[in-house]
């Protein structure tokens, strides 16, 4: 083997080295190693596919006559896919040719280098994945960070295990890296030239790191990039192998090629054969990479480019075209070739050729990450961790959660008690575990005394999910029992043996935990060690370390038969198929890309003593596969290279730059055809939806709804849009904030109200004259209520909002008063209109519950409580005037009415007519109400406002007279009309205000189909 260039002794002495050198070569020492024997090179030319010639190569080296023997061979190949294609050539080419062949071992560059054989040089086993992490958290939690100043030069907010946890991912991946080339933290930092600007951090991370050796030793373990260098050290060949073949691998990682080295030194032969004409010798180094400073000069003649080379819109029009390629195709196993070279588009491009009837595999399936089993270990560690809210309600989504409490409870409904936690939720704002079954319990024992039927037949479905979360409860304490290696199995067993296996989905869920059970059990048992070595990590942590190393595991789908494999980049330079589409060829993926990396720089990179790959070396690995795939299929074949534009989000993409190695007169035709607009399937800058939801669709046997009674708040809701009305009115959509810690606007004026409602029903309290002591009982309800409702110790936002609450209703007592001595009377609260005033207009019912009613002589004044931040005029938040810029589709024509002007600007002029459209009919509705049964009296109507400015704070009203509640009552009849009928298709969209924006993404006129909601032939219209 070379040895190591000493870049620190050359600087001392550049002369001395050269003598040494020279000295080396020419008067050659009896007592010094001899020099390296380089390996053997063959050639393998390209006019056929690799897959071909490797094979037929190594059937001509068999021994022994009938079948032919390759045992004695080690052939290296890149990856474990490509090793699986060699054999099963080799078994059809020893077919064809009548016999049989005992395959050679076949295998990728990391074989050279096994962990296991450093290891049991060392003498101590191998540290597993979590007993690696371990270790570096415990280093990291009990560091002096003062002694690391130039690694650590801002120290975390907090040196805990969620901080650790980061920096040990980190460091791992770190020495991973590293280990490809036979370093550690110490050796890259022995190789940094003095004086260079990492050097002082590269000392820190090596203090660390030799930390980090001392606790493996403590446990008893070896670190295994340490055992990889020291098995590449004293590389020894498979039993049974003499002679090595490292036959198509252009980019063998440098402790391979170490291992090769020290084999071939050893006296086993090393060949190297490499994919390429003879011609091409000076192009490759002797391990048969490519030469950095020779490929850039070579010519990349792609045949036929401008047809070869597709530009797509988006990563939707690529899957596109690739899915209609391989279905034109009778047998595309035969002929085609997918290069899936965007990790991120072979699962969505299995499945559109799946969905073609194309027989489709990606054989890099899928991380357990994804999967529904994943997501349960996750949930329970978060149930450990921090049992709020949004962990409770999530764990209540699973099916087998749903499974194990309906064995718990006997019955269980986990849509109902969804349903009752979000109510809840939004009540009381509790966000732990306790504080929820606790609010439960008081709600399920107040609605159960409620005068309300409806209320009463809630009452058992609060007691039941209180009861749900009691066993949720029961279960976090059963895995916080002793260790988890004792604690967890028991508890996994009883929740996965209760859900549902049905269909598809099933039998592929049974297969993600076939895959995880025996990994998950092997990280139970380091866990255990760990503890055991006296490393301290609490159920919660060890939760945490468990679920991450079980979601980096693959779950695959079996092959199915005669399927296109979707091949990764490095995986096609072993295809054989005469036809090969490659898609996703942008820059940063072909060629790959390293940026940003924290502790690896390309500047970094580039020094050669640490032999780490640069950017500009997978650039010439790339311009070598490229022209490999072009070669054998330039006179017979095809090769497409899909290029997308943008990225699924519409985010411009670059082209790669392999496509721009071409002469310089061609540069400009490819440049134009590289960059040129390209049309975008439902345009990439509009997006356009995969499918449209299509609301009121009615299903079989689905009961007719009764009419129902029609809330006095939602006319404004229809003239608003009628699909919001549909939605909330008849759909009942309602959308659930998860994430709710502080009262919302509609819960801070239900608080106000509530004080208010109390007041307006205690005989005793409504007759005061004196603020002083009306704001006594103000602030008394609003501690009774705010203890009732957020328990004894509420969130910081929600002390914040009761405070500003009080001091609303401090003023607002200082108006009461003043109403109280004006005359004003409170002669109803909360007066619901079918008990008191029922009201009916064309054939339906009106609800609506009345805030206050009170009395002056003859005069009636309805009062609504309104607590927004801004004060809002009651009259014109009921009504607008109809100006040249009102829209004319809408609302119709039943909502415009003529009226004498409210709002005259001159008192020495009468008002003139206008007209006026309804924006809202609650308080004449109240006021059409009281006038049915007191034809009389003067009706007032106005809000009483609690704004947030004090000089907003008291009551605003207006005459209700016989022309406003003509009018009322005939728009609430045109409304009710097209309730009846159905019509519900206009969307009026409202910007970012818009509670259903997560249903039509902004874009209702291509999510939604409202054919079913009265539109006929028409489209939703979003305003």
């Amino acid at each position: 083997m070379f040895a190591a260039f000493d870049s620190q002794s050359f600087t001392e002495s550049p002369f001395k080295f050269m003598v040494l050198s020279v000295s080396d070569l020419h008067q050659p020492d009896l007592f010094s190693d001899p020099a390296p024997v380089p390996p053997k090179r063959l050639f393998l030319d390209w006019d056929r596919p690799l897959l071909e010639r490797a094979a037929e190569w190594l059937i001509g080296q068999g021994e022994g006559e009938g079948v032919l023997d390759l045992g004695h061979l080690l052939v290296v190949v890149p990856t474990r896919n490509s090793a699986r294609r060699l054999r099963e050539m080799l078994a059809n080419l020893a077919d064809e040719r009548g016999t049989a062949v005992m395959p050679p071992l076949v295998a990728p560059p990391s074989l050279l280098v096994r962990a296991d054989l450093g290891a049991a040089r060392i003498g101590r086993p191998i540290a597993g994945d979590l007993e690696t992490m371990a270790a570096w958290i415990a280093v990291l939690q009990s560091a002096d960070l003062s002694r690391y100043r130039s690694l650590f030069p801002i120290p975390p907010a907090a040196q805990d295990f969620s901080w650790a946890r980061g920096m040990a991912r980190d460091l791992v991946r770190l020495r991973s890296d590293l280990g490809e080339s036979g370093l550690t933290l110490a050796e890259t930092s022995r190789r940094l030239p003095s004086g260079h600007d990492e050097a002082a951090r590269w000392t820190d991370l090596a203090k660390l790191e030799s930390a980090w050796l001392e606790q493996l030793a403590r446990m008893d373990r070896c670190d295994r990039e340490t055992a990889r260098a020291l098995a590449a050290e004293n590389a020894e060949p498979p039993e049974g192998t003499r002679e090595v073949i490292v036959m198509g691998t252009p980019d063998p990682f440098p402790l391979a090629v170490d291992a090769l080295a020290s084999l071939n030194a050893a006296g086993v032969p090393v060949t190297v054969a490499i994919y390429a004409p003879e011609s091409l010798a000076h192009a490759f180094d002797e391990w048969g990479r490519p030469i950095e400073e020779t490929w850039p000069r070579l010519p990349l003649e792609i045949p036929d480019f401008f047809r070869s080379v597709e530009i797509v819109a988006n990563p939707d029009a690529l899957i596109e075209s690739v899915t209609r390629a391989a279905a034109a195709v009778p047998e595309p196993a035969e002929t085609l070739a997918i290069g899936a070279v965007d990790p991120e588009l072979a699962p969505i491009l299995e499945t559109s050729l799946l969905d073609q009837g194309v027989p489709a595999f990606n054989p890099e399936g899928s991380r357990v990450s994804r999967e529904g089993f994943h997501h349960l270990l996750d949930l329970l560690g978060k149930l450990l961790a921090h049992p709020d809210f949004g962990t409770v309600r999530e764990l209540l989504r699973l099916p087998e959660i749903g499974g194990y409490l309906f064995g718990k409870l006997g019955k269980w409904n986990s849509r109902r008690a969804l349903q009752v936690l979000d109510e809840s939720h939004g009540e009381h704002l509790a966000s732990e575990l306790p504080s929820l079954i606790r609010f439960l319990e008081s709600d399920a024992e107040f609605l159960a005394d409620s005068e309300r039927e409806r209320d009463r037949e809630a009452a058992p479905h609060y007691r039941l999910t209180a009861e749900g979360l009691a066993q949720l409860r029961d279960l976090r304490k059963d895995l916080d029992k002793g260790p988890l290696a004792r604690s967890l199995p028991p508890v996994l067993r009883e929740l996965i043996g209760s859900r549902r296996r049905e269909g598809e989905a099933g039998n592929w869920s049974e297969k993600v935990i076939e895959t995880s059970a025996a990994p998950l059990m092997a990280a139970l048992s380091e866990l255990a060690t760990i503890l055991d070595n006296g490393i301290e990590l609490s159920t919660a942590d060890q939760f945490a370390l468990l679920v991450d190393q079980v979601g980096e595991l693959v779950v695959s789908e079996d092959r199915p038969a005669r399927a296109i494999e979707l091949q990764g980049w490095l995986e096609l330079l072993w295809e054989d198929a005469p036809h090969l589409i490659v898609a996703g060829m942008n820059d940063g993926i072909v060629p790959g890309a390293i940026v940003g990396d924290a502790f690896l720089p390309e500047n970094l990179r580039s020094f050669r003593a640490l032999r780490l790959t640069t950017n500009d070396q997978r650039l010439v690995r790339d311009l070598y596969l490229l022209r490999a795939l072009v070669e054998p299929r330039r006179q017979s074949g095809r090769l497409d290279l899909l290029v997308p534009k943008t990225t699924a989000e519409g985010d411009p993409l670059r082209p790669s730059r392999l496509l721009f190695r071409c002469e310089d007169e061609e540069l400009p035709a490819r440049v134009t055809h590289l960059f040129r607009e390209v049309d975008t399937p439902g345009s990439q800058a509009s997006w356009s939806p995969g499918f449209q939801l299509v609301p009121g669709l009615e299903r079989e046997g689905r009961p007719e709804r009764s009419a129902r009674p029609i809330a006095v708040t939602a006319f404004a809701r229809y003239l608003d849009s009628p699909f919001h009305f549909w939605a909330s009115y008849e759909a009942r959509m309602s959308e659930v904030d998860a994430e709710k810690a502080e009262m919302d606007a509609m819960d801070f004026g239900n608080f106000c109200h509530a004080v208010l409602e109390r007041y307006g029903l205690d005989p005793d309290a409504r007759v005061l004259t004196d603020a002083e002591e009306i704001d006594a009982f103000f602030q008394k309800v609003a501690d009774d209520i705010a203890f009732a409702r957020f328990g004894p110790r509420p969130g910081l936002a929600v002390r914040i909002q009761l405070d500003s609450a009080r001091r609303r209703l401090a003023e607002a007592a200082q108006h009461e008063a003043i109403q109280r001595r004006e005359g004003w009377e409170i002669i109803g609260a909360e007066v619901k209109l079918n008990d008191a005033y029922p009201l009916e207009i064309a054939g339906r019912r009106i609800s609506g519950t009345i805030d206050r009613i009170e009395r002056r002589g003859d005069c009636l004044r309805v009062l609504d409580y309104k607590t927004t931040d801004k004060k809002k005029a009651s009259l014109r938040d009921h009504l607008t005037e109809v100006t040249q810029r009102t829209p004319d589709d809408w609302p119709p024509d039943y909502a415009r009415f003529e009226h004498l002007d409210f709002f005259p600007r001159s008192k020495s002029k009468p008002p003139a007519e206008k007209t006026y459209r309804f924006k809202k009919l609650q308080l004449p509705l109240y006021a059409l109400a009281l006038s049915r049964q007191e034809p009389d009296a003067e009706i007032r109507c106005g809000y009483f406002h609690l704004a947030k400015a004090i000089a907003d704070v008291g009551p605003d009203d207006w005459v209700a007279d016989a022309e406003l509640l003509d009018a009322t009552e005939h728009c609430a009849a045109g409304v009710i009309d097209d309730i009846a009928a159905g019509r519900f298709h206009l969307l009026k969209a409202t910007g970012p205000y818009d509670d259903l924006v997560p249903l039509h993404l902004g874009v209702p006129e291509r999510t939604l189909d409202l054919t079913h909601l009265g539109a006929g032939d028409e489209v939703p219209r979003p305003s």
